[in-house]
Order: C-alpha cells, then sequence, then structure tokens
C-alpha cells in the first residue's frame, strides 16, 4: 500500500490541474483578504472596530470557495483511472483493491491536507501583509488552531463522500454535475428545512459541507461532540460504502467505455 501511495502522490504532483487549482485557492484567499478588511477594518474604523484574526479565519468558509477547487480536482483525477485502464494495469501486476484503494485514498486526503495548509498560508500571509500598519490583532492562538483541525477534519469528510460518488458514477462529466448538484441543493433544502422547523442545530451542518461552512470558533469547543460524531460518520461510512462497491465492480467493463 505504501508503494501505491508514493505513486499516487507522485501523479497529483505531477498533475497541472492540482497546481491550477491551487493557484485558484490562491485567488480566492487574495479575494477574501481585501474583502474581509474591507468590510470589517475599513468600515468598521469609522465605530472603532478592530482587526480580528478570529473572524477572519471564520471567514475563511464563509462559502464554497474553498470546496470548488477541490471538488473539481478530486473528481477529474479519480475518474481518470477508469479512462486510462489504470485499475487493470495494477491488478495485472498483483495489485490487490484492497491496496489500491486505501493507498489511492490516503493519497487523496493527504493531497486535501496539502492543498488546505496552503490555502491557510496564503489567507494568512495576505490579511496580515494588509493589517501590517493595524495598531492591535485580536486573535486567539488556541481557539484558531483548534478550529482549523476540525476544519481540516471537514474536509476529509467530504474528500471520502467524494471518493464514493466517483464509485457510485465513475463517468467524468455525470459526477461532476451531481457533486454540484448537491452542494446548491442540499444547502437551499437544508436550510430552509430547518428555518420551517425552528431547529437549534440545523439540518445543513449534519451535511459535511454545511457543518464547515457554519462551524464557528466560539462554539467549536461546545459542539466537538456533535462535530466529531457528524465528521466519523463521512469518513467512515462512506469509506465503508466505497469499498464494497468497489470490490463488486467490474472495473474493466467501465476501462473499456
Amino acid at each position: 500500500m505504501f508503494q501505491i501511495i508514493q505513486s499516487e502522490l507522485y501523479r497529483i504532483r505531477k498533475n497541472r490541474l492540482f497546481f491550477l487549482c491551487l493557484l485558484l485557492s490562491t485567488f480566492f484567499m487574495f479575494a477574501y483578504a481585501l474583502t474581509y478588511h474591507y468590510d470589517t477594518v475599513k468600515t468598521a474604523g469609522l465605530t472603532g472596530g478592530i482587526a480580528s484574526l478570529n473572524g477572519f479565519t471564520e471567514f475563511l468558509f464563509s462559502d464554497y470557495s474553498l470546496v470548488i477547487p477541490m471538488t473539481i480536482f478530486q473528481l477529474i483525477y479519480v475518474t481518470e483511472d477508469y479512462q486510462k485502464g489504470i485499475h487493470e494495469i495494477l491488478f495485472m501486476k498483483g495489485v490487490s483493491r484492497f491496496d489500491f484503494f486505501f493507498g489511492k485514498l490516503l493519497a487523496l486526503w493527504i493531497a486535501t491536507l496539502f492543498y488546505l495548509i496552503f490555502s491557510f498560508f496564503m489567507a494568512y500571509l495576505f490579511i496580515l501583509s494588509t493589517w501590517i500598519k493595524q495598531p492591535y490583532i485580536e486573535f486567539s492562538l488556541t481557539g484558531i488552531c483548534g478550529y482549523l483541525i476540525l476544519q481540516i477534519l471537514c474536509f476529509i469528510g467530504y474528500s471520502s463522500f467524494l471518493w464514493l460518488l466517483s464509485c457510485l458514477i465513475p463517468y467524468r462529466n455525470i459526477v461532476l454535475v451531481v457533486s454540484f448538484f448537491l452542494l446548491g441543493t442540499l444547502y437551499l433544502y437544508l436550510t430552509k428545512i430547518s428555518t420551517a422547523l425552528d431547529l437549534e442545530y440545523s439540518l445543513y451542518k449534519y451535511w459535511i459541507v454545511g457543518l464547515s461552512d457554519q462551524m464557528e470558533i466560539n462554539l467549536s469547543m461546545i459542539q466537538l461532540s456533535a462535530t466529531l460524531i457528524t465528521i466519523a460518520a463521512y469518513i467512515l461510512f462512506p469509506t465503508g460504502a466505497a469499498y464494497w462497491i468497489y470490490q463488486k465492480a467490474d472495473l474493466r467493463k467501465h476501462e473499456r467505455r
């Protein structure tokens, strides 16, 4: 399995799409820094507001800007295996389905971790450069670090969900349409249902992207149990279901298509 992980990480490093997604994420982080600076520091300056690194950290996850590049890369990268017949080549060389499945999944998780750490670094670089003349910046280092760790776990859970989706629908164009349809539809309907039922813990937070989107630093420790259970469910159940599907799938049939 270790060789599969090494091989997949090498392929990811050489994949142009991955670097394009990093560039797209860098643009989003730059836009976030400028927008947050203008909305909270420039305007709040009239009322004595201060720069808040905690607030900026939450702002990074206020929409799908970090989710979209990751979704595009993972789905295109995974479905590429079916088009190029990589499964059959590796199986002929004696690689087991178990090793290939979990080796590739772990490599994708590592790539997701790198993608997020890179994005965080660029985001804080941009905002701190913008705030270089700020006399005081409010922040809680332990709160921010704990919050970012939970966000990373959320994205690992989302990566597992995308892995399941790509096993269910191993066709690039279709799975891309389905994934973005789910992103929009679940946001619209789950938020409306939660509002109608006047729920304190929104149903949207049980959708892993919604959990990331609505997580707050001040409440992250209070809601830690529910957060970890939700994340664990999105890591374990999609991975287990995807492995069952992968074991049963006739991969050669997909390759011929």
